[in-house]
């Protein structure tokens, strides 16, 4: 008797132990999707702010008749666009639904930043180019439409972003028209009706490539994926964190879905992590780590000397820091490559650091993979002497050009000599063709207390 007593104990043991760790388990889960969710869903009313306001500027810019205002609103439209970019790549629909329309707010801030360039330079803009703001505005104004119908079925509680995420490739394809009530799927057949703008931007033209070249190796496993983006993610602080696929994305890179969670005791802390890794070599395409960053302990050298050590750490060689952007406590670095002491711009690597404790919360590497590649540089016909004699006599150039490989189509790359002058209280890069001695780009330099960067 004793001893049946003693097994019905243990059993009752045993079948309450397994109750309350699966209570822990589903607790924990639900924990996790709330928290993957809540981070879809800023994404996206960040994305449709963005949005709005390029719509709200193209409108602005349609009705101003003075120059140095529209060369304000096309900075804006641009800058407001790169944040769209930002805010769309977040969301877990891959580009089989959206890539039409990350490729047309692409061509709308390259546009914009192209006109702004335009008029600073004294250059009026064209009636023909006034007719595709015109056209950009229209389907800016169709897109936040479709956007305003997705923001009504996540308010009625119809669509659940962690479960588009859940639902993975295979659904995506299987049931590409009944996911998110169909909105994403009316967004992408819209954009397709839209033609594709004649110029598509300088500096971005080599993301629209269709093979990567950057991208190399055998296809790996979503678990070989889970490790390559936690030895991404900086784990600030140690911890235990957790990884899974959450998904496919499609496009010019295919790619793993990563997400990232940080886990005390049975809790999620903070905001997930989300990285993209590419399903051919195992690359790091993109990943970001949301948080609030409440201070700025860390000063600028600090930060840039941590962004360097992490690209060096992660395999990076040879990058050179070009620009960089603060925004609130947080700053970016641009990275290029340096190649047999040429610059070459189309390798491009962002890193973004929090001030507070010198995390690194951001990487951006789609530009290096889509153009890396060890290239045969040619000779430079021209001497810096020579090259230097060429940039307009309005320009006091400062110190000694440089060499740099930029890109000025898709499919195209110029070596050139690189100065930099002052023009009044206005800093420029003048580019000059080391072959033939064309003048193939004007920048303008723009400095300020939050960072330097170019228009």
């Amino acid at each position: 008797m004793k001893r049946w007593i003693a097994g019905l104990a243990l059993a009752l043991v045993a079948i309450l132990g397994v109750g309350y760790w699966g209570y822990r388990e589903y607790t924990s889960k639900q924990m996790l999707q709330t928290a993957l969710g809540n981070n879809y869903q800023r994404a996206f009313y960040s994305l449709s702010d963005h949005v709005q306001n390029v719509e709200v500027q193209l409108g602005k810019s349609l009705v101003s008749s003075g120059p140095e205002q529209n060369e304000q609103l096309f900075n804006q439209i641009w800058q407001q666009s790169t944040l769209a970019l930002d805010s769309l790549s977040q969301l877990p629909v891959g580009d089989a639904l959206l890539g039409r329309t990350a490729k047309f707010i692409t061509q709308v801030g390259d546009y914009s930043r192209m006109l702004a360039r335009q008029v600073a330079q004294g250059q009026p803009v064209t009636r023909e180019q006034w007719d595709t703001v015109s056209r950009l505005y229209n389907q800016a104004s169709d897109l936040n439409k479709e956007l305003s119908k997705i923001h009504a079925e996540i308010a009625d509680g119809s669509l659940s972003f962690y479960e588009l995420a859940a639902a993975g490739s295979r659904r995506l394809s299987r049931e590409g028209r009944n996911l998110a009530g169909a909105n994403f799927q009316t967004i992408d057949q819209q954009m397709h009706g839209y033609p594709t703008l004649i110029y598509d931007g300088p500096f971005s033209d080599h993301l629209e490539r269709s093979h990567a070249r950057g991208v190399t190796g055998d296809k790996i496993t979503p678990a070989k994926a889970k490790a390559i983006a936690l030895r991404y993610y900086d784990n600030r602080g140690g911890g235990n964190v957790i990884a899974q696929v959450t998904g496919e994305v499609k496009g010019n890179i295919p790619a793993y879905r990563v997400e990232i969670v940080r886990r005390k005791g049975d809790s999620v802390v903070g905001e997930p992590a989300i990285a993209d890794i590419s399903q051919k070599g195992g690359h790091l395409i993109w990943t970001i780590t949301p948080r609030d960053v409440p201070g700025a302990d860390w000063n600028l050298e600090k930060a840039r000397a941590r962004a360097e050590q992490y690209l060096v750490d992660h395999g990076y060689k040879n990058m050179k820091i070009s620009y960089y952007q603060r925004n609130d406590n947080t700053v970016t670095f641009n990275f290029a490559l340096l190649q047999d002491g040429v610059i070459i711009y189309p390798d491009l690597v962002k890193v973004t650091v929090a001030l507070d404790n010198g995390q690194v919360v951001g990487v951006d590497a789609r530009g290096y993979l889509m153009s890396h590649r060890k290239r045969i540089l040619p000779e430079p016909k021209l001497t810096e002497e020579q090259a230097r004699a060429m940039v307009s006599k309005n320009l006091e150039l400062e110190g000694k050009g440089r060499l740099a490989l930029i890109p000025v189509a898709v499919e195209k790359e110029r070596l050139t000599w690189e100065f930099k002058g002052q023009q009044g209280a206005d800093t420029y890069l003048v580019y000059i063709n080391a072959l033939d001695g064309n003048e193939e780009m004007v920048l303008k330099l723009i400095k300020s207390k939050d960072g330097v960067l170019t228009l």
